[in-house]
């Protein structure tokens, strides 16, 4: 199947964050690619899991199936570790400004960097054509609890859902989905990479606000280079 990244109601021109340490900074650079991380192994471990309502909904339906059913899947739960197992995501955080509780959160410490671009710049400088899946969604999350959604939503879309108390992430994500209901398995890659034209992706190196000049000499000799066009600066939120 040949994967297409199309936002979803998503406006072109918005501006969109991410957090990174040096490190992953670098990588990207290196590899010109976006990682796309397994939905286990990113920060919050409720990721993809199903609202009350659809997890009853699906175990009934395991239990109305023929038990000579040959699927390796056993119940709702068995069915979403599947699922989390074959889902990978990179996380963004939309804002026209840079965000003192980003970088606290997701710099992690002061040596760390944002890189700022927007959802056209993403969406028109991947190459998703190295990927295999059943789909590429690039769209806002929403925010509710559990017990607060009715329904069946579709499978890709628990990966869009998170807890009331996430939203001041404001995020907005990228999801590869690469679940097989003929051949499920569980023994999946940690992530993948998307590969990307970072010169086109990029807009603005923001260094954290509280860093020490030698860490903003550093960052602006990778950035160099790498040969990236894009302005390296230091944040302004800080402390300083």
């Amino acid at each position: 199947m040949i994967l297409n990244l199309k936002p979803e109601d998503l406006d072109g021109k918005a501006i969109l964050w991410r957090y990174m340490d040096v490190a992953k900074f670098i990588s990207m650079l290196e590899q010109n690619a976006i990682w796309l991380a397994r939905a286990d192994t990113v920060f919050d471990k409720h990721e993809g899991r199903f609202p009350v309502e659809m997890q009853e909904s699906i175990n009934k339906a395991y239990q109305d199936f023929d038990d000579n059913d040959n699927s390796p899947v056993k119940d709702a739960n068995d069915f979403q570790e599947y699922l989390i197992k074959n889902t990978f995501i990179s996380c963004w955080h939309h804002n026209l400004q840079e965000n003192m509780v980003m970088w606290e959160i997701y710099g992690k410490d002061k040596n760390a960097v944002a890189i700022q671009t927007t959802v056209d710049g993403i969406a028109s400088n991947v190459n998703p054509s190295v990927l295999c899946g059943h789909s590429l969604i690039f769209k806002d999350v929403t925010y509710n609890n559990a017990d607060e959604v009715s329904g069946v939503l579709k499978y890709e879309d628990c990966f869009f859902r998170k807890r009331r108390h996430f939203s001041f992430e404001q995020e907005v994500r990228i999801s590869l989905d690469t679940y097989s209901r003929y051949k499920p398995a569980k023994r999946t890659p940690y992530g993948y990479k998307l590969p990307i034209l970072l010169s086109g992706m990029i807009d603005k190196v923001v260094v954290h606000p509280d860093s020490l000049d030698w860490f903003f000499d550093v960052v602006t000799s990778v950035a160099k280079k790498y040969c990236l066009r894009a302005p390296v600066e230091r944040g302004v939120c800080g402390n300083k």
